[in-house]
């Protein structure tokens, strides 16, 4: 079993693997799917991993694996060239070209193998036409404006595992002379994936003095009580209480969901700008509109501001023209015919039906 990265559409069902299948992932990948276990997120997982270098290619069997770093919402996301009795699939895995890590893109339309009997490519935008797709640099620079004009604090919602989108609010906060506030789950996120070094990812430390952690109280007394003390006390020299955020409030820029509703209003946050950065469709259900309603009633201005951690039509395209495969199959997609627009190649899947190549 090969996962290209850590959302749950990619590794959910993990938990009804044989465990004498062998599951290979990437470092950060695996890292990200044992704190989703380990803060209680996803089941247990009791399948066996081994681990896999971008870059570096491996052996499963009679099979070639040669997997690539690409710009995805989650980090360290791959893609998979696998070569094996005369012939070669490419997987794209999710992907993007307008992230902080574009250049992946790039690299992997260079050094993946061209003319491959068959290319699965992922095609979550084909539905989406109308979503307006802006660079992270690009969110990064409406991000600066907003916190410049707002009086009051800056609250954001942000998947804590998009660490694309968490170092965009965390530079535009620098860079607006903020104080970047993150929740206890959040800092563990970015504790844990800077100790696989090779990056440079922000996180609470003496490194970066102006990120404080903030204690919620139905989070902090699950650490304490089923996780383990440790991962609350690491933070405890850049912790930041409710007294402080009530007095700090309008230099704050800070990481909230729905379940902190009660800990905002006992911190008396009020009067500031609510941004929700995720996909719309999240916002729909009952629990959301709650807690926005609620910031409302508190005087926050709730604004929206995302870019989508899938490709464009226009990366897509690219990938095809660059990669010249024989056949191609969309993946991952609500409307796989308009890629048929794109190239004849096209070969549209049904599930549960065999596809030879």
């Amino acid at each position: 079993m090969l996962i290209s990265h850590a959302h749950l559409d990619h590794y959910g069902l993990l938990r009804y693997i044989n465990p004498a299948i062998p599951v290979y992932l990437s470092r950060g990948t695996r890292k990200i799917l044992e704190l989703s276990v380990l803060f209680k997120l996803t089941p247990d997982i009791s399948a066996t991993l081994y681990e896999f270098n971008m870059y570096n290619p491996f052996n499963i069997g009679g099979f070639r694996i040669m997997p690539f770093l690409m710009d995805h919402s989650a980090f360290d996301a791959a893609a998979f060239e696998i070569s094996g009795g005369g012939r070669t699939v490419i997987y794209t895995g999710d992907f993007r070209g307008h992230g902080r890590k574009s250049a992946c893109l790039d690299r992997f339309i260079d050094k993946a193998r061209k003319e491959a009997d068959v290319l699965l490519t992922e095609g979550t935008m084909l539905g989406r036409l109308d979503e307006e797709v802006i660079t992270e640099q690009g969110l990064e620079e409406l991000l600066v404006e907003k916190m410049r004009s707002s009086e009051g604090p800056v609250l954001f919602q942000a998947s804590a595992q998009n660490i694309d989108r968490l170092v965009s609010f965390y530079r535009a906060s620098v860079r607006s002379d903020k104080i970047f506030v993150v929740d206890l789950y959040t800092a563990n996120v970015l504790y844990e994936l800077r100790q696989l070094g090779n990056n440079r990812l922000p996180y609470p430390s003496m490194s970066f003095p102006n990120i404080k952690v903030f204690y919620p109280y139905r989070l902090t007394k699950k650490v304490f009580d089923d996780i383990g003390e440790e991962y609350a006390r690491r933070f405890s020299p850049f912790q930041i209480s409710k007294a402080e955020l009530r007095e700090e409030q309008s230099k704050i820029v800070m990481a909230v969901r729905p379940s902190m509703k009660k800990d905002i209003d006992l911190a008396g946050l009020k009067n500031g700008l609510f941004i929700y950065s995720l996909w719309s469709g999240y916002r729909e259900n009952d629990y959301q509109r709650d807690f926005e309603k609620t910031l409302e009633k508190q005087g926050f201005t709730l604004d929206s501001l995302h870019t989508s951690g899938h490709a464009s039509v226009a990366d897509i395209r690219r990938v095809i023209l660059g990669l010249s495969p024989k056949q191609i199959v969309p993946i991952h997609t609500m409307s796989p015919e308009m890629l048929s627009e794109f190239s004849e190649k096209v070969v549209i899947g049904e599930d549960g039906v065999s596809f030879d190549v």
